[in-house]
């Protein structure tokens, strides 16, 4: 798989970012919010050039604070794993919300996948991500 370059930090950030966005969808009840953060991540399927929170962080954030950390090597599959799981539960739970069907559950999957983003985010444990090694491992063999 292609290896790609990236700012662990900014890498949080968007997490983090995603995370914020559904836990406020989730506070007001605001289902079209939760869609916006489905198509965030979305964007974040085809390149982390296209991950806005990211490259925010990684544009602005990085240069203001000085941060010179340096970038460390990813599988851009792992990435776009991640982004497509995440963004796929929070579309199943925007569809549940937009027809009305299983609300209870929309909200509680909307809000677990809350949780696992800042997961990812502060304790640096993507869920995602071991799925991803996990799936490779196996049908490797």
């Amino acid at each position: 798989m292609r290896q790609c370059l990236i700012y662990n930090s900014s890498l949080r950030f968007s997490r983090a970012t995603y995370g914020i966005l559904a836990l406020v969808a989730f506070l007001i009840q605001n289902p079209w919010l939760v869609l916006a953060t489905s198509i965030l991540m979305g964007f974040g399927i085809i390149s982390a050039n296209y991950n806005f929170p990211y490259q925010l962080h990684s544009l602005f954030f990085r240069k203001l604070l000085k941060n010179r950390l340096e970038p460390i090597e990813r599988e851009s599959g792992e990435l776009a794993f991640a982004n497509g799981m995440g963004g796929s539960l929070f579309f199943i739970g925007f569809l549940f919300l937009y027809f009305g069907k299983f609300t209870g559950f929309a909200w509680g999957l909307i809000l677990i996948d809350a949780f696992l983003m800042f997961l990812g985010c502060f304790a640096g444990v993507c869920v995602a991500s071991l799925m991803y090694a996990f799936f490779k491992r196996t049908f490797k063999r």
